[in-house]
């Protein structure tokens, strides 16, 4: 009896291990990885995240609410492993993150899309 229950929480774990959340989040890294920006809380929410000093940065995202123009979160603290949080609003489908460039264009990572 006893190596029937070994086997059968071997299996049961197996399967458990395999299995993956329903949805995960989404992430996105600044070229250089100077900072990132992820989704949370079903992916109603964007987190932004400097990772080099002095970055300033923010992430753009699309919204099922609003799919026509995109929202901008910042970043400005310019601190390594400071995180910065968006408001919770519509599923965010698509996520870039940018390093900001004084008077220039800012560095972006290509387009994460969900849709």
């Amino acid at each position: 009896m006893m190596k029937k229950t070994i086997v059968g929480l071997v299996v049961a774990g197996s399967a458990l291990v395999g299995a993956s959340p329903a949805v995960a989040a989404f992430e996105s890294y600044s070229p250089g990885s100077k900072a990132g920006s992820w989704t949370q809380k079903n992916d109603t929410q964007v987190a932004v995240m400097i990772h080099k000093f002095p970055t300033k940065a923010h992430a753009d995202y699309y919204r099922t609410t609003d799919p026509g123009s995109y929202y901008t979160h910042w970043n400005k603290s310019g601190s390594p492993n400071n995180i910065s949080y968006s408001g919770v609003g519509g599923r965010v489908t698509d996520l870039r993150t940018c390093n900001w460039v004084p008077d220039n264009d800012d560095q972006c990572s290509r387009w994460e899309i969900r849709g």
